[in-house]
């Protein structure tokens, strides 16, 4: 559905704030997902962040890795590089987003069920993707509800950890379908992870109805000037953990790195990051950037837990 990652790009630019010298973080997802992504509007001219030799771990407070697996688990896939990092990098938590068909599908897939027992089993957690359609009528509250029932019906509470509500709104006339959509997964289970994507910084009551918030879904290059100052200071308010952001365009592992240690600032105060080499080309509406892995994806998670832990980060 890469048609959808233009759709919500288009989406973010029409509701992101009016502000003076800024490019905006943007959302979209596409194929087994819906990928999230578009140069969104809220970032300002701030020169970006360079990456450093060390950051401190009081700045750090934490990073965690969260993946758009929306890549079918064949043998030597991306699923199994999962597990296996899961193993070998312990001391980096990695949430993986499940998405066989753009849902749950219609019944458990033994693969999927194989894989993520697996990634689970050596220390990875799955979050279900469910779309929302922005709250608008597009998707009504019993059928997101009734594909929330299905994950863990299939594939069992022992395995799902939460879910991931895509295609959220950023607006204030669509928080009572969520405010109701997570009122119903915490009612199931008051330790299921909600993990919502707007795709950029929404009003600041979303952060009640969602335990992390992607706010940022798009380029390296326009995460280099993601700043949430000054129009959404309530993220401050927030631990680090309330943001998340997916960074895609991240050519190299130089540029992989630039965008984590952005997500470490201060001014960034973000704690759920992602990043991938894999492109997509808003103006001509081409690639899919979950599609897998990226190439650097064991550096990533090296690079996580040095900034985690204040030491130097590994050379690309």
């Amino acid at each position: 559905m890469v048609d959808d990652v233009a759709a919500k790009a288009r989406r973010v630019q029409r509701s992101a704030p009016q502000q003076p010298s800024a490019p905006k973080p943007s959302a979209s997802p596409s194929t087994p997902l819906q990928a999230n992504a578009q140069p969104n509007t809220q970032a300002t001219t701030t020169a970006p962040a360079p990456v450093p030799a060390a950051l401190s771990v009081q700045s750090a407070q934490m990073l965690q890795v969260l993946v758009p697996a929306y890549f079918y688990p064949l043998p030597g896939s991306g699923w199994d590089s999962l597990t296996t990092t899961a193993r070998t990098v312990p001391s980096v938590a990695v949430t993986a987003i499940l998405n066989p068909s753009n849902g749950p599908g219609t019944k458990a897939d033994a693969q999927y069920s194989k894989a993520i027992g697996s990634f689970v089993q050596a220390g990875g957690k799955i979050i279900g993707y469910v779309s929302t359609r922005y709250g608008n009528g597009g998707v009504s509250q019993a059928t997101v509800r009734a594909h929330i029932d299905r994950y863990l019906a299939f594939y069992g509470r022992e395995n799902i950890g939460g879910f991931f509500i895509d295609e959220m709104s950023n607006k204030s006339a669509q928080l009572g379908f969520y405010r109701d959509l997570y009122d119903y997964i915490k009612g199931l289970d008051s330790k299921l992870q909600v993990v919502g994507n707007p795709g950029t910084l929404p009003v600041a009551d979303y952060a009640q109805v969602a335990d992390t918030l992607v706010t940022f879904e798009g380029q390296a290059s326009a995460y280099a000037r993601f700043n949430p100052q000054p129009s959404y200071g309530w993220v401050y308010d927030q631990p680090r953990q309330k943001q998340a952001m997916l960074v895609h365009d991240a050519l190299d592992c130089r540029s992989m790195q630039s965008s984590l240690s952005t997500a470490a600032t201060e001014r960034s105060h973000t704690g759920w990051v992602y990043a991938t080499d894999l492109q997509y080309d808003y103006a001509n509406n081409i690639g899919d950037p979950w599609a897998k892995l990226p190439t650097y994806w064991d550096k990533l998670l090296l690079s996580v837990d040095a900034i985690n832990k204040g030491s130097a980060l590994p050379s690309c």
